[in-house]
């Protein structure tokens, strides 16, 4: 019984982390289509940073292409 119970937690778990990575990349793509459309093609370095994001910082640079006009400033 206990087993089975870890064993449900455990998979939810799983489940949860799965939809944050998931979400995780869905902020990524959106963000590169906007920068890529904005600014045009990226570097490598701009790609490592929006690889190495966390969500939250990939939130909060999804609103930024359309008010700044150096793709820089999108990360500052």
């Amino acid at each position: 019984e206990w087993k089975d119970m870890h064993h449900q937690a455990g998979l939810q778990e799983g489940l949860q982390q799965g939809l944050e990575q998931g979400s995780v990349n869905e902020a990524r793509n959106i963000l590169r289509r906007q920068l890529v459309r904005r600014f045009g093609s990226l570097s490598e370095r701009i790609e490592a940073k929006l690889n190495g994001a966390s969500r939250e910082q990939l939130e909060d640079w999804i609103d930024r292409p359309y008010e700044v006009e150096e793709l820089e400033d999108v990360f500052r």
